[in-house]
């Protein structure tokens, strides 16, 4: 089992940071969901052509007094805490996986809700930050999803990028960690990755629309 530690300091990493800690609200527009469409790609394999797609849908985003208190979790009482407390929180949404895009890894097409949702606007883009207690691609609990490798893993995330074009078209690129341990360094007051077990899958042709 592979085990790694990384602060959340690269431009993609850094969008779960600016989610949960940025002081400035950030609403839905008009109260219309969200829904994306993707290719998942291994990061083992880049560059396959086949890959699975990817639906996801934002219902809601998450409110400053939820972002604050998952904060005050996570800073006291660890991931595991975390993870129960999203499991307590009002759906913000869902992603699945469709096997049907053309031979990915027979990953699991049951939703996984997400329970925590950010937008972040940038000067030229904007990132999204999604969080679920459970295991997007493999299932809703650590034993459905790879027995004991994922226990100790009791969080995943989607951070998207994404791009409004000239033509009025939103499309991007995105990372899925499914299973991860994190912790919050008071000190620089950044979201840190102590250890998550798999590659991310890479998400690729990201586009988004409104309904």
């Amino acid at each position: 089992m592979k085990s790694r530690t990384t602060v959340l300091n690269s431009t993609a990493a850094a969008a779960l940071v600016l989610a949960i800690a940025m002081t400035v609200p950030v609403s839905a527009d008009d109260g219309k969901e969200i829904h994306i469409k993707a290719r998942a790609v291994s990061s083992t394999n880049i560059i396959r052509a086949a890959s699975d797609l990817v639906d996801i849908r934002i219902e809601r985003w998450s409110t400053d007094d939820e972002r604050e208190e998952l904060i005050q979790i996570l800073s006291s009482e660890g991931s595991k805490a975390l993870a129960s407390a999203l499991g307590e929180k009002e759906n913000t949404g869902w992603v699945s996986f469709d096997p049907r895009g053309g031979g990915g890894p027979g990953r699991d097409p049951r939703r996984a809700y997400f329970k925590y949702a950010r937008e972040i606007p940038q000067a030229e883009h904007k990132e999204i930050i999604l969080i679920t207690n459970e295991y997007p691609g493999y299932g809703q609990t650590p034993q459905a999803a790879d027995g004991a490798k994922l226990a100790n893993y009791p969080v995943s995330f989607v951070l998207l990028k994404l791009r409004e074009s000239d033509n009025g078209e939103t499309t991007g690129i995105g990372r899925m960690f499914v299973g991860a341990k994190l912790r919050y360094d008071m000190a620089s007051k950044k979201f840190v990755i102590d250890e998550f077990p798999m590659d991310p899958v890479y998400l690729k042709d990201v586009k988004i629309k409104m309904k």
